[in-house]
């Protein structure tokens, strides 16, 4: 407990339950607790199992006898892979709903479930958000909250290559009057409607990895996009131009760290499949700030960097050196009129 939300907290208790009142071996994995409106106090725990109890608000960790249940949502091998309970309960009442928001087992999204009852049973009504979407899927953990009338989801994204590393995010949503949430894409935006594109940026703020690139954090100050190569994307949602149609170009800058290789980035805006660059940066063999000249634009885009390690004067023979050769590290980029 504390008196303060941010801390410090002293411990109180391990939860108290008898013999037949608990799931999960009474380890409460990844436990979510909800207040009802009515001061009844719920917990919704599990791995694998999705488990329910009701608390004695008293104390807040006495397990109220013959309140255990399972499963809240279904966690049978009938249920398909996208709406099996797996882990990371985390109840809230929205108006007269019950939301479950928990990690299904694909694990990479933020599933949810309706009941009209706390002990439910809940059922799946979709997914908010997916972290492996053109990226380097991880688990994912999280929940929605309303700040100042507009909701959020938060989650989290993986980094260092691995899931143990998780880094922190959120994107606005929206809840209908139907109670459905409408998934989600990941952007770089956080609490922000859009970016400015001329203000410089960390690289880590990309939502697009895709082709073995990665974000790791080399210190508190430096993460960056680490083991770039051939044909790797790196991405951006969303940046505002603004409406000057002064000018027919414009500059951007790209600080990275060199890996002894010449590189040419594409820089794509809105579609890197099917759209012709809006420009390139030539990058050297080291550390240092490379511009480039691209096509003005205005308006809402999203931006996408694709690096080529080599020119196609280049013989077959020589390139075939550089297939999988990491070719720099990325660590902030700014647009410049």
């Amino acid at each position: 407990m504390s008196d303060k939300p941010e801390g410090p907290f002293k411990l109180l208790s391990q939860y108290k339950y008898g013999p037949e009142d608990a799931g999960d071996d009474g380890i409460y994995n990844d436990a979510g607790v909800l207040v009802d409106d009515d001061g009844r106090v719920y917990i919704y725990y599990g791995f694998t199992e999705s488990s329910f109890n009701e608390i004695d608000p008293a104390d807040m960790y006495t397990i109220k006898k013959g309140s255990y249940k399972r499963a809240v949502i279904d966690d049978s091998d009938n249920a398909p892979q996208e709406q099996r309970f797996f882990e990371a309960s985390s109840p809230r009442k929205i108006g007269d709903t019950y939301y479950l928001i928990y990690s299904p087992c694909v694990g990479s999204r933020l599933a949810y479930a309706t009941s009209d009852k706390p002990q439910g049973p809940f059922k799946y009504r979709g997914y908010i958000i997916d972290n492996g979407v053109d990226y380097p899927g991880g688990n994912d953990h999280g929940s929605v909250c309303n700040i100042n009338g507009q909701w959020y989801i938060f989650y989290h994204r993986m980094t260092n290559n691995t899931i143990m590393s998780r880094r922190a995010c959120v994107e606005k949503i929206e809840i209908l009057p139907d109670g459905t949430i409408p998934t989600v894409e990941m952007t770089s935006l956080g609490f922000e409607d859009s970016l400015d594109p001329f203000k410089p940026y960390p690289a880590d703020i990309a939502c697009v990895l895709k082709g073995g690139c990665f974000i790791t954090e080399k210190d508190i100050f430096t993460r960056s996009i680490v083991n770039i190569t051939e044909g790797n994307v790196i991405g951006y949602k969303y940046f505002d131009f603004g409406e000057d149609f002064s000018s027919k170009t414009m500059k951007i800058a790209l600080k990275v760290r060199g890996m002894g290789t010449v590189t040419k980035v594409a820089v794509y805006a809105d579609d890197y499949e099917n759209s012709e660059p809006v420009g390139y940066v030539d990058i050297g063999t080291g550390d240092g700030v490379y511009t480039g000249v691209v096509k003005s634009l205005t308006g809402r885009h999203s931006i996408y960097f694709v690096p080529t390690a080599f020119s196609d004067e280049l013989a077959d023979w020589i390139a075939g050196y550089f297939k999988n050769k990491p070719l720099f590290e990325l660590e902030e980029f700014v647009f410049m009129k």
